[in-house]
């Protein structure tokens, strides 16, 4: 039975945001293969590119694919006359 949330984002799933925020660590270490930017040694990029990965995958093995959201503006008070 699908579950009834007043966003249409997916605010419902808290860990689909964690996932992303542990991902966002690997934004400076991209930036440093991307741009040529030599800062980080290589053996703790690996490490941590490596790390993160993990991580993320571990909170997505948690997630309930077989979950469906509906949008039911109704719940929603800015909707609300």
């Amino acid at each position: 039975m699908p579950i009834k949330t007043p966003h249409d984002g997916w605010d419902c799933v808290p860990a689909l945001q964690e996932v992303v925020d542990v991902l966002s660590y690997n934004d400076k270490l991209i930036y440093e293969v991307n741009n040529c930017v030599r800062v980080t040694p290589l053996h703790l990029l690996v490490q941590d590119l490596r790390d993160n990965l993990h991580e993320a995958l571990s909170i997505l093995e948690d997630i309930d694919c077989t979950q469906e959201f509906v949008t039911d503006f109704d719940m929603d008070p800015m909707f609300e006359e």
